[in-house]
């Protein structure tokens, strides 16, 4: 589903642009951007009680720079249901930064091809109107695509987010430790796509490996509403601070802990109170490695 030139694929409710300048996308493949349009998509916000085949949902795939601070390059997504798509959402970002050369031989894409493509504020905006209500799908063990997307929010993301490689853990019963590639699982569930290493292409096949993966688990597990799925599955939490960061942040805390524990006297200070050392936080990843190897209301151009 390669985009052609001027072709609106990307369209979304835009209420919220009202007054604002005209935001355009543009598509891998594209010549030149086109413009985000309103479609209307009847779509309730999920809650916990949703049942499973009334839900909707959004498949998410980032490709970055490659380099700290992993600036986005491209966002693609698929709108769906169980029963199947619903619209499409493409575009690349210019985020006016170096491309590593890992990353560009992966995703293949370079300088040229951002020409006209929209900042990272505006396709966000035009993203999160595309995704509103939605249950946000992504492969990814560590939240590193929706992270993407959230950074520098105000306020962080508050989609439901389900990662399809921990419900492949459960639902195959693979190992713990394990996390499953993209194409591994397109090959396991034998589904007609091919990652791509493209936003679009890489969503698309993750939209359909939780569609096979829900199918199954809905069979093994009973799971009927979202909140089943959600609660087998806890939202991943990881702390992406720098470790220099993190370590002059613990040792400003722990010089706070002892200036407040000093006596005013000049007396000797008491031996502080035993407390039990915080969890180890799983690292940010060091390079971006895609997976295929390894908020207005919703639109998008129609499935």
């Amino acid at each position: 589903m390669m985009p052609t030139e001027g072709s609106p694929r990307n369209q979304g409710v835009a209420s919220d642009f009202v007054g604002r300048k005209p935001v355009y996308l543009k598509p891998r493949g594209a010549v030149e951007p086109v413009p985000w349009e309103e479609i209307a998509v009847d779509a309730p916000e999920v809650k916990p009680e949703t049942p499973l085949d009334e839900a909707q949902f959004v498949a998410l795939d980032i490709e970055s720079t490659g380099n700290s601070p992993f600036l986005v390059l491209e966002i693609g997504a698929e709108r769906f249901r169980l029963d199947g798509p619903l619209s499409f959402f493409d575009t690349l970002v210019d985020c006016q930064a170096p491309i590593n050369p890992y990353a560009h031989r992966r995703h293949h894409i370079d300088r040229s091809m951002l020409i006209g493509a929209p900042e990272f504020r505006d396709a966000r905006r035009a993203f999160l109107r595309f995704a509103q209500g939605a249950v946000l799908v992504e492969h990814s063990h560590d939240a590193f695509d929706t992270w993407l997307v959230g950074r520098g929010l105000e306020s962080p993301l508050e989609h439901p987010i389900i990662d399809t490689s921990a419900l492949a853990r459960l639902v195959l019963e693979l190992p713990k430790g394990q996390t499953p590639g993209l194409a591994r699982l397109v090959e396991v569930l034998e589904l007609d796509v091919t990652p791509a290493h493209a936003a679009l292409d890489d969503a698309r096949a993750t939209a359909m490996v939780f569609r096979a993966l829900i199918v199954r688990a809905r069979e093994m597990l009973g799971w009927k509403t979202v909140g089943d799925v959600l609660a087998a599955l806890p939202r991943p939490v990881v702390d992406r601070t720098a470790p220099s960061r993190r370590a002059l942040a613990a040792g400003r805390a722990a010089g706070a802990r002892g200036q407040k524990a000093l006596p005013r006297s000049g007396a000797p200070a008491a031996t502080p109170r035993a407390t039990s050392p915080a969890p180890t936080a799983r690292r940010g990843r060091s390079s971006r490695r895609r997976r295929s190897g390894s908020s207005g209301s919703p639109g998008g151009s129609p499935a």
